[in-house]
Parts: C-alpha cells; sequence; structure tokens
C-alpha cells in the first residue's frame, strides 16, 4: 500500500530548529538584506551580529508559529501530575500523545531547545515532530550549491539533452552508438552542421562508460 511508504522518521525539536535554522542562514547569505526581516528579541538593543544565532531564534519563532496555526503537528510525552504543589512535573507518560494548537496557544512556557511545554495543567516532554512534515514546509538544501557554473550551458549541451529525449536515454536504455552518430550528423549547431568527429564524440559522452565497454543494457 502506499500508506506503507509514508517517511514516519521522528524529529527531537532540537533537529527540526536546525534543519530550519541552516535554512535561513542560507536565505540570508544569499542576500544579506534579508537579515532585516528576521524578528526582532524581545529586547532590541540586545540584538547580536551572530548569524547562527539569529537564524536560531528566527527558526524558533517559525516553528512555534507553524506549531499554533496548525501547519505542524508535534507529539510528546504527557504529566499531569505534580510532585508537589507548584513544584515539578512527574510522571510523565511512556507513550507519546497529540499536542493540539490550543495547548501551544494556552498560557505555558515553552522551550523548544529542551523539548519541554508546560502548561498550567500539565506538561509535555520529549517533543516530536514528523520530519517529512519539517522538510514540507522548509525544504531541504539541495547537495549542491546554485552557482555560475551550475547555470552555464553552451548549444552543445542542449544538444545533448535533446538527444536524451529523442532516443529516450536511461540507465535500462542505452542506444548503439552508430544510431546516435547518424543523429547527431543531421543536427546543426547555430547554423553549422556537426562534424564526423564532433557527432562521434557526443554520440560517446552520452552514452554510460559500461555501454561503450559492450555493457549496453538494450539497444535502439
Amino acid at each position: 500500500m502506499l500508506i506503507e511508504q509514508l517517511d514516519r522518521t521522528q524529529w527531537t525539536m532540537v533537529q527540526a530548529i536546525e534543519h530550519v535554522a541552516e535554512r535561513l542562514r542560507a536565505h540570508i547569505q544569499a542576500d544579506p538584506e534579508r537579515i532585516k526581516t528576521l524578528a526582532p528579541p524581545i529586547i532590541p538593543w540586545m540584538r547580536g551580529n551572530d548569524l547562527g544565532e539569529m537564524s536560531k531564534n528566527q527558526a524558533k519563532c517559525e516553528i512555534l508559529v507553524a506549531l499554533r496555526d496548525g501547519d505542524l503537528h508535534a507529539t510528546g510525552r504527557l504529566s499531569d501530575r505534580r510532585m508537589s504543589w507548584g513544584g515539578e512535573w512527574a510522571l510523565h507518560s511512556g507513550h507519546h500523545s497529540s499536542i493540539t494548537p490550543e495547548h501551544w496557544r494556552s498560557r505555558m512556557n515553552v522551550d523548544l531547545s529542551v523539548d519541554s511545554l508546560s502548561m498550567v495543567d500539565g506538561q509535555f516532554i520529549d517533543i516530536r515532530v514528523p520530519r517529512f512534515a519539517v522538510l514540507a514546509i522548509w525544504p531541504q538544501l539541495s547537495a549542491e550549491p546554485l552557482d555560475s557554473a551550475r547555470l552555464y550551458r553552451t548549444p552543445y549541451l542542449d544538444l545533448i539533452d535533446r538527444a536524451i529525449g529523442e532516443f529516450q536515454i536511461s540507465d535500462g536504455c542505452q542506444p548503439k552508438k552508430d544510431n546516435l552518430l547518424d543523429w547527431f550528423k543531421t543536427q546543426s549547431v547555430d547554423g553549422e552542421s556537426v562534424s564526423e568527429n564532433l557527432a562521434s564524440a557526443m554520440a560517446t559522452l552520452v552514452r554510460l562508460p559500461a555501454s561503450q565497454r559492450g555493457g549496453a543494457r538494450r539497444g535502439i
């Protein structure tokens, strides 16, 4: 069933905060002017210059907003008993139960850094959030930076892309080089016909090394 493919990985609040903070740091580094959009500290004159700390504080704010609005759902181990009147909460449950948006909106003492939410009538600890939900709101950064080298293209690269689409080339479908060679020789780049040598080079580069060693899975 498709439901079996659901990513059930749970993140601690510390992991979620670090992920969102990393996204914020990258967002600001791409355009330093964006630092002005960060939420101000409770005491304005205490704003620091450390981007890491500032992005982490902003990450906590964004996650808390998502929890209060119901866009992100969390679970935790609940206790509704105190050791003494006004004392520490005790006997937290051994299993996790849902924390509703109303819990996050109630009078509370929340410390996301230690996975704790204390309310008037109870306390959640060991708070967890679904990894897939965090990534849906704050998508993961690409493993490769988006730089000028990745944006640079030539007409030859475009021609190779057309060949891949024309022959439906994939790991499991490796056309014969001769067929590719004939096709490349009928093409042109910037109004100039593709030479025999260039067509041969492209026909080689568009195929997997294993295919060039005679290891093609299927030829056309």
